[in-house]
């Protein structure tokens, strides 16, 4: 698709160019969509949550730096990853939920 962008007329843009502007429009947008989730979370007093994205973030720059440290398939090092964070995430909602059941029952 960029490829016929970078080729039609010739204008003399270089093809880097291009991806890094797509890459930076995409981190805007981003950025505004985590920002209204944010502002969502902290009205909504949800901490387990911002918790939760946070260590996220981190577990997955931390993996991406490591996968590269070691010049291994950082596919394999991001699909270990992933599946931990989601069964943190189902942890983390499985286990209050559980809780505020067994609570109720005594």
């Amino acid at each position: 698709m960029l490829a016929g962008i970078i080729t039609i007329g010739n204008i003399g843009i270089n093809g880097t160019y291009i991806y890094i502007g797509i890459t930076l429009l995409c981190s805007l947008v981003v950025y505004y969509i985590m920002k209204k989730i944010y502002k969502w979370a902290i009205k909504n007093q949800m901490l387990r949550f911002l918790a939760y994205i946070g260590a996220s973030i981190i577990i997955i720059c931390f993996t991406i730096i490591l996968g590269m440290i070691q010049e291994k398939d950082i596919w394999q090092f991001l699909k270990i990853a992933m599946h931990s964070l989601v069964f943190l995430g189902i942890c983390l909602a499985i286990f209050p939920l559980l809780h505020q059941f067994l609570l109720k029952r005594k």
